[in-house]
């Protein structure tokens, strides 16, 4: 840069990596009033606010943001995006960040706020889906200067051309074809001014690179048989549609929104077995749905998912696949959860205790002892005391290096020994797998010795007396499961009793009880009286006792399980909390 430049009153600032707001305003002021020196000519920045002078005049003539119907709105793009796009913007949740896709006129096609302050600083700048931020029509900005220059920008508050902007930082970067390098799409993070914008910038840089890889495996020959499928199915269907491909390729109609990741993961299993195209019965969270398959040459698949089907035996039955029980917000939230780290492939502590699930929700299906999928293998910890720790240590090496899923089941069973020779496999491992771990604790606190010994992230499996909403949904597929000819039912008395109870061997003891129900030749309504004494005596609680009792798991799970926190969260004292968790047997 010229030392004349510098020289220049208010000029030299365009190029600090600081950014200051006033400075700007004046250079920006200075731009529009008077001849730009013709060394700052090449600036970026300049030039988006000469084409925008050009197009627009004064910052003042910008008006409303405009907009363009829906149907015009490219949905094949939105379809082959949307899903990475989805999981992307799940993470984004309490950062105030909005995450926006636009197409290569800058027409937002998708939004996701994830919070309120995301989605009320994007209503504030008219940013929907339709909206038009073309650098001719709204200035300078983090879509249409992208657009505008095929390049990543930044744009913040006062460097906007709009004044509406000039409390907005946005950080948007082109997604270019894999192949002919055309600009396909702009994605940008807009939000409030934050200090700390600078990191925005390799983050969105991460997200073109996975979406540009994204549509290198949409290109391939069987992919593009699937998207063609996908998208006849699409136009043809008003319900969601899911297209998967052998490298977990995904592509989704706007839709499928209605789907959540434990959802999708159940969908994504059914392509995989090798099933034959035809039409399912599969239960999702929001119940019996039927699904119809389409498989599209080798490894792709697409799914339509229809409306729910009433619980009747079809005319031509098909096993629906597998499926945990429990509808509650809270068991939901820990299977997404645990979807979510799955998918990372890092190893991963299920914690809990005994008999709430841990093994069936590492596996995703319904434990049952010698079924297993075929995609995973199971180690029992218990078993180095019969081989020895040498040999199972080895068979944990064999199974690493054959690349799947893995799930040890136990951990807490193993001797030190045992412990450092599996985190020293841990260590050594390419994570090119899941690798989950279950351990048997009373509380989170008591795992945080196996989370320091093998640094890896732990999740608290609630135990059933915390989640009692899920026990009618529990009771009809355990009994379906292990008694269908008894065709056992709760009246609503005895689930009351059984929602009071304290459930000390969690969902084992239920299904302990339904098997002796069956075997004392139960059947049809189970009475109270039909139930052991220690569950007919159980307490009934009051509105207020229940209140004060989800208040409490609520606080708790918000302070993953951590008690001093959640006396914090609660505003009472730490003994207030141990006291209450006493009286309703939470954590103990």
């Amino acid at each position: 840069m010229s030392t004349d430049l510098h020289r220049h009153p208010h000029w030299s600032g365009i190029v600090t990596s600081n950014f200051d707001a006033n400075l700007t305003q004046a250079i920006k002021e200075d731009f529009l009033g008077s001849t730009v020196p013709q060394e700052i000519r090449n600036i970026g920045l300049v030039e988006s606010w000469q084409r925008s002078q050009a197009a627009l005049g004064a910052p003042g003539n910008v008006g409303p943001v405009p907009h363009v119907p829906e149907a015009l709105l490219d949905e094949h793009l939105l379809a082959m995006l949307g899903a990475p796009m989805n999981r992307f913007a799940e993470d984004l949740e309490g950062t105030g960040l909005a995450l926006l896709l636009a197409d290569s006129r800058g027409q937002i096609l998708q939004r996701w706020s994830e919070d309120r302050q995301s989605r009320s600083h994007l209503d504030r700048v008219g940013t929907v889906r339709g909206a038009v931020l073309a650098e001719n029509v709204v200035g300078t900005n983090g879509v249409g200067t992208v657009v505008a220059t095929g390049a990543s920008v930044q744009i913040r508050g006062t460097e906007h051309f709009a004044d509406m902007y000039q409390d907005a930082v946005c950080t948007g970067a082109p997604v270019l074809h894999p192949i002919t390098r055309k600009l396909l799409a702009v994605i940008t993070l807009s939000c409030d001014m934050t200090p700390r914008s600078d990191l925005l910038k390799p983050l969105v840089k991460s997200l073109t690179a996975q979406l540009e890889q994204h549509l290198m495996s949409v290109e391939q020959p069987g992919a593009r048989e699937m998207f063609s499928v996908f998208l006849d199915l699409s136009r043809k269907q008003n319900s969601p549609v899911v297209a998967f491909g052998p490298q977990g390729a995904l592509i989704q109609s706007s839709t499928a929104h209605q789907l959540n990741a434990h959802d999708m993961n159940l969908l994504r299993s059914l392509g995989q077995e090798d099933r034959p195209s035809g039409r399912y019965l599969v239960e999702l969270s929001s119940g019996l749905t039927q699904l119809d398959l389409t498989m599209v040459g080798q490894g792709n698949n697409v799914v339509v998912v229809g409306a729910q089907a009433a619980r009747k035996t079809p005319s031509r039955p098909t096993p629906p696949a597998p499926r945990m029980a429990g509808r509650s917000p809270e068991w939901l939230a820990v299977v997404n959860h645990i979807d979510k780290l799955r998918s990372l492939n890092t190893p991963v502590i299920l914690v809990g205790e005994t008999g709430v699930g841990k093994t069936s929700l590492a596996l995703g299906i319904p434990y049952k002892a010698g079924t297993v999928p075929g995609s995973m293998t199971l180690i029992d910890a218990a078993e180095r005391h019969i081989v020895g720790t040498r040999q199972w240590l080895g068979r944990v090496i064999e199974a690493t290096q054959a690349r799947t899923e893995i799930v040890i089941r136990g951990i807490e069973t193993l001797d030190k020994p045992a412990l450092d020779g599996l985190r020293s496999l841990l260590d050594t491992r390419q994570p090119t797998a899941p690798l989950l771990l279950t351990l048997t604790a009373d509380s989170l606190t008591d795992a945080e010795q196996f989370e320091r010994r093998f640094d890896v992230k732990s999740v608290w499996i609630p135990p059933l007396r915390d989640r009692t909403d899920d026990l009618p949904d529990l009771w009809r597929t355990l009994a379906d499961a292990v008694a269908p000819s008894a065709k056992l039912e709760l009246t609503d008395r005895t689930k009351e009793l059984l929602r009071a109870y304290s459930w000390p061997g969690n969902v084992k003891e239920l299904r302990q009880l339904i098997i002796g129900l069956a075997a004392r030749g139960k059947s049809g309504a189970i009475q109270p009286t039909d139930l052991p004494t220690p569950m007919q005596s159980a307490k009934t609680l009051t509105l207020i006792e229940r209140m004060e009792l989800e208040a409490i798991r609520k606080a708790l799970q918000q302070a993953s399980g951590n008690r001093v926190k959640a006396a914090d969260i609660l505003g009472i004292s730490r003994a207030t909390v141990y006291r209450k968790m006493k009286a309703y047997r939470l954590g103990t």
